[in-house]
């Protein structure tokens, strides 16, 4: 298990009144683990910026992680203890 940060940006962050959150993910975890196990977190962000399913993101919402957009949630995240994840709207 790894702790990880996902720090929210835009209507993330005003929908929640939070800068980030902190997950705990397994180490291989695909992207669309990350997006479940922030949905469970914070749940007000599901059908705002994750799907209802909550196994995607909403367009225009990305992760942008290692200086790149993510753009296969099916890819493994590759994620160590204390890495930061943004959760952006779009290629801001």
């Amino acid at each position: 298990m790894v702790r990880v940060t996902v720090e929210l940006v835009g209507t993330a962050r005003l929908s929640t009144g939070k800068k980030e959150v902190s997950l705990v993910i397994e180490e291989d975890a695909l992207w669309r683990d990350v997006v479940a196990a922030l949905a469970q977190k914070v749940p007000v962000l599901v059908g705002q910026a994750i799907t209802e399913d909550k196994c995607s993101l909403i367009s225009p919402h990305q992760f942008y992680f290692g200086g790149r957009f993510i753009t296969n949630l099916d890819e493994k995240a590759q994620l160590k203890d204390g890495d930061r994840i943004a959760l952006l709207e779009g290629a801001c």
